[in-house]
């Protein structure tokens, strides 16, 4: 288990960091325009004009916590959100990537249960 966890933690971490980081310094091929749903979807985020620098921030952050094991318990709980959103934008909105959201997700979920005996002190009722 102790192994499992670390794979998994870092490469989450590593992901989270791609995808900040090439957010951040337009690295990697461009995307499509998006188009539909996704296209409104979009432009009420850039409209928001914070929303997305955010999300990249609080990725970044998580992904290096993540990746360094250094309150990697925090970087778990910062992400969930943004991978709960993941995954419902490719199964709601687009149908697209859906095996990629989904690994994200069952990643982060995987992580609060490898790490759910320091989170019991949150939860105690």
């Amino acid at each position: 288990m102790k192994i499992a966890t670390i794979i998994v933690r870092v490469l989450l971490g590593a992901m989270m960091l791609f995808a900040s980081i090439s957010y951040f310094f337009k690295i990697g091929p461009q995307q499509p325009a998006p188009t539909g749903d996704l296209a409104t979807l979009m432009t009420g985020f850039m409209a928001s004009k914070y929303i997305f620098p955010v999300a990249k921030t609080i990725e970044l952050l998580a992904g290096l916590m993540l990746v360094s094991g250094k309150f990697s318990r925090l970087g778990t709980i910062l992400l969930m959100p943004i991978s709960v959103n993941i995954f419902l934008i490719h199964m709601v909105v687009t149908g697209t990537d859906i095996p990629m959201s989904t690994a994200i997700l069952l990643a982060n979920v995987f992580l609060i249960y490898a790490y759910w005996n320091d989170f019991k002190v949150i939860v105690k009722p």
